[in-house]
């Protein structure tokens, strides 16, 4: 029997070569990893650095050019506004108490309820009434300032700054003139009070780094809030007002320096700023004056004039007034202004009415002032030279009236006051710096007597009710002493305006002494134009001027006589 050889089954030879494979791999990875040790290199001199290549440091681009947007010149004439968008009815600038009894408006809203600084309908109205009178560009009054804009007047300043943006886009999205913004930068926000800041009763120093922060924080906010496709352009350069000086502790032309600089770094362009003359000469493009509306046009570096000025319905004020003489001091203005040869006109103001001075459409006067506008403003823009003439009725400003004296004595014919008796009756004496007196008693009545001065007054005032500005004939008697040397003239407040300060110490005549006797006479004058607005020295209607020698008075009348 054969005995065969038995073979290794297949499965087993290929795990052997399999197994003898690895072997040999793992051989050759820990030939090649083995690690040469070289010997440590003997110390030497330290080579010097290799200099590395200077990199330039890089420059910061430069800020980003404006896109383009319509601009005045300079060459042009234009017309400004100032905006009062404080209002809100009922509850912003209307009422002055609680009760809502009292606005405080001396002109008012023709629809009171349509008015309110977040509305978009509003402030469209207001700017196509603008248009429509021909006005380039808007002064919106901000109130705004920094860290104040979620409080107090923050509030109204930045959401109707808003508002008038999207009223603006409107307009123009409708094909409709609109007129540009600028800024009118109400510096009252420079009172601590308003702002927070200590100490409360304080203002801000302009000098400071802190002060001129907030001053400039004010403008950049502003106009970082107000879209560049709005933005009012004199020559290329946004239009900034600035009101009055006063509300800051201290201020000095490196104030304007720090602006103009921070201004054009932030926004690649230098405003055009037009600030109050209280400013002084720090620096600024232009000045204007404030207050034209009340004194009569102003002419600065541009031309301010405003319809008149009333502000007896706010509380506790006493300004005089501006009668708007049914539109003739309006004219009267814009005649001026034109013949000034300013290429700007600033109109004071759009709709500031607790202080009457507002041309837009209102209860009191409807469109009447937009009607003049629109009419001198085209005037204006002509170029053409005027030759027409307004004549006031009252070049000055009025008085303000006694509120309770304004009541009392509207009946009478006759008032007085009676040293000798100790009584009166619409009539009063005044002291004044050149018009001290004492009572005293001679030739056998009590009375008042002048002072020793060589040249003094004795001043007097009629209750308003009596007579304010009206036009009757008066007569004014007086009770004096004969004795003594100089004479006695009467100076009244007089429609004549020849007269010495428009009138206002117009002489009504004099009685002579010449050493008389030590008796008491009368002295009557007769006045065909007095005016009587309280326009003397303390409110004072009439003074008795005293040349020489003191004299003595018992008592004083003044009657309305009749018309012949």
């Amino acid at each position: 029997m054969t005995v065969q050889e038995s073979k290794p089954p297949r499965s087993r030879m290929r795990a052997g070569v399999m197994k003898a494979l690895a072997i040999c791999v793992v051989a050759a990875l820990a030939a090649c990893t083995r690690v040469i040790v070289l010997p440590r290199p003997t110390p030497g001199p330290t080579p010097p650095p290799v200099p590395q290549p200077v990199v330039p440091r890089p420059v910061p681009p430069p800020p980003p050019r404006p896109r383009p947007v319509e601009s005045f010149s300079s060459a042009d004439r234009r017309v400004g506004t100032y905006y009062f968008y404080w209002y809100k009815f009922p509850t912003s600038h209307f009422f002055d108490d609680a009760q809502r009894r009292d606005d405080a408006l001396t002109d008012h809203f023709p629809v009171p309820q349509d008015v309110d600084y977040e509305s978009v309908d509003w402030h469209g109205q207001q700017f196509s009434d603008m248009a429509w009178c021909g006005i380039d560009f808007v002064l919106p009054v901000y109130w705004g300032a920094p860290d104040l804009y979620d409080r107090g007047t923050g509030i109204f300043s930045v959401r109707g700054l808003d508002a008038m943006q999207r009223a603006r886009d409107r307009l123009l999205a409708q094909g409709k003139p609109c007129p540009r913004i600028g800024m009118f930068y109400d510096t009252t926000t420079l009172l601590n009070s308003l702002r927070g800041d200590p100490p409360r009763e304080g203002r801000a120093d302009l000098t400071t780094p802190h002060g001129k922060d907030v001053f400039y924080g004010t403008i950049r906010d502003y106009f970082r809030r107000l879209d560049r496709r709005h933005w009012a352009l004199l020559d290329g350069r946004p239009i900034i007002g600035l009101y009055s000086a006063a509300f800051a502790a201290r201020f000095d032309e490196s104030l304007f320096d720090y602006v103009y600089t921070s201004f054009e770094r932030d926004f690649g362009v230098r405003p055009y700023v037009i600030a109050e003359t209280s400013w002084g000469r720090a620096g600024v493009d232009a000045f204007y004056s404030w207050g034209a509306a009340l004194s009569g046009p102003a002419f600065r570096d541009v031309a301010q004039i405003g319809p008149g000025y009333n502000d007896s319905a706010v509380p506790g004020r006493q300004t005089p007034i501006r009668d708007r003489e049914n539109g003739r001091f309006y004219e009267w203005s814009w005649l001026e202004a034109i013949r000034s040869g300013r290429h700007i006109v600033l109109l004071e103001t759009w709709n500031e009415m607790h202080e009457g001075t507002d041309i837009c459409c209102s209860a009191e006067y409807e469109h009447k002032y937009m009607d003049l506008t629109r009419k001198y403003v085209q005037l204006f823009k002509s170029g053409k030279p005027v030759e027409n003439r307004v004549v006031l009725q009252h070049p000055q400003p009025l008085p303000r009236r006694n509120p309770i004296e304004a009541r009392e004595y509207a009946n009478e014919r006759q008032v007085w006051i009676n040293f000798a008796t100790g009584g009166n009756h619409g009539v009063r004496i005044v002291d004044q710096g050149d018009g001290h007196f004492e009572l005293t008693e001679a030739h056998g009545r009590r009375c008042v007597r002048s002072t020793d001065a060589k040249a003094t007054y004795l001043y007097f005032a009629v209750a308003d009710g009596f007579y304010f500005d009206q036009n009757e004939p008066l007569t004014i008697e007086f009770d004096y002493v004969e004795a003594g040397e100089g004479p006695l003239v009467l100076e009244y407040d007089s429609r004549d305006p020849k007269a010495p300060l428009d009138g206002a110490y117009k002489a009504g005549g004099k009685v002579d002494r010449h050493g008389g006797e030590h008796r008491w006479r009368t002295a009557t004058f007769r006045l065909n134009d007095a005016r009587f607005c309280n326009r003397q020295n303390g409110g004072s209607d009439f003074r008795i001027a005293v040349i020489g020698s003191p004299t003595w008075i018992s008592r004083v009348t003044v009657t309305k006589s009749n018309r012949k």
